[in-house]
C-alpha cells in the first residue's frame, strides 16, 4: 500500500462479503483492518471522501463506520468534525493493559474448565506453525491473535471475548510500528504460547492464568516503543 495516501487501495483489507452482511459492517471491518495492520498510523486524518471513493461506496455508511470505530476507540472526533486515528501515550497504554490483565484472567479460567479436545486441537494447530513460515512481524502478530482468542474461545464469555480484541486492536498499530523485534523474542513469545497450552491442556487453572498474565505484562509497549511509534507517525505527516 501505498504510505502516502492508504485510502488508495482500501479494498484489498475489505473481506469477503457475506450474505445479508450491511455495507456498513463491511466497511467497519475494512477499516479495522487498515487500521490495526498499519495502512494508517496515530493521528493521521480520516478521509470519509476518499474512503468512499476508493470502496466505491457512498459517504453514509463510511460515516456510520467511523462511528462504530470511534466506540471501539480507533478513531477519535475532534473540533470541526475532523477524525484522526486514535494515539495513545503511556497512560493509555497502562490503562489498556491492565485492563486487558484482568479480563484475560476472567476468561482463561472459564476457559480452561470447559475446553476440550476440539480446542486442544486448533491450538495444536496453531502452535505447529513455525516462525520461518510465517510473513513477517505482521504475519506472526496475526497468528499471535488466533493463539489468545482460541484460548479464550471456550469460556462462552462473549462479551469479555469481543472487549478483549477491542483492547488488542488499540495497541496494534503501536506494536506494528515499534522498533522491530528480533527473531529471539519472537520466539521467546511462541514458546510461552507453549507453555500456556501445555497448563491449559492439563486443566491447571492457576499456572495456566499465572503464565498467561506474565506473557502480557512482557509483551506490553515500553515508553521507547510509544515514542517511536509517535515519532514514526510525526514524520509521516511531514
Amino acid at each position: 500500500m501505498n504510505a502516502n495516501n492508504p485510502f488508495s487501495s482500501l479494498s484489498q483489507y475489505a473481506p469477503s462479503a457475506a450474505f445479508n452482511t450491511s455495507v456498513e459492517t463491511l466497511v467497519v471491518q475494512t477499516l479495522r483492518s487498515a487500521i490495526t495492520q498499519g495502512a494508517f498510523y496515530p493521528g493521521q486524518e480520516i478521509d470519509e471522501a476518499a474512503i468512499a471513493e476508493s470502496l466505491q461506496i457512498s459517504k453514509m455508511p463510511v460515516r456510520q463506520a467511523i462511528a462504530a470505530l470511534e466506540v471501539e476507540g480507533l478513531v477519535t472526533k475532534v473540533p470541526r468534525k475532523k477524525v484522526y486515528v486514535t494515539s495513545l501515550d503511556k497512560h493509555d497504554i497502562e490503562e489498556i493493559y491492565t485492563t486487558r490483565i484482568a479480563l484475560e484472567e476472567v476468561a482463561i479460567r472459564a476457559a480452561v474448565k470447559k475446553a476440550c479436545e476440539r480446542d486442544y486441537e486448533l491450538l495444536e494447530r496453531n502452535l505447529a506453525i513455525p516462525l520461518s513460515q510465517m510473513d513477517g512481524y505482521v504475519g506472526f502478530l496475526e497468528v499471535d491473535k488466533e493463539f489468545h482468542s482460541l484460548l479464550y474461545a471456550p469460556s462462552g464469555w462473549h462479551r469479555v471475548m469481543k472487549y478483549l480484541q477491542q483492547l488488542r486492536n488499540n495497541t496494534a498499530m503501536y506494536r506494528i510500528l515499534r522498533e522491530p523485534l528480533p527473531p529471539e523474542k519472537l520466539q521467546l513469545s511462541l514458546y510461552e504460547h507453549r507453555a500456556i497450552c501445555d497448563a491449559y491442556k492439563a486443566k491447571d487453572e492457576e499456572k495456566t492464568a499465572k503464565l498467561l498474565r506474565e506473557h502480557t505484562i512482557r509483551t506490553v509497549p515500553s515508553l521507547n516503543d510509544i515514542n517511536h511509534a509517535n515519532e514514526v507517525a510525526t514524520q509521516k505527516q511531514q
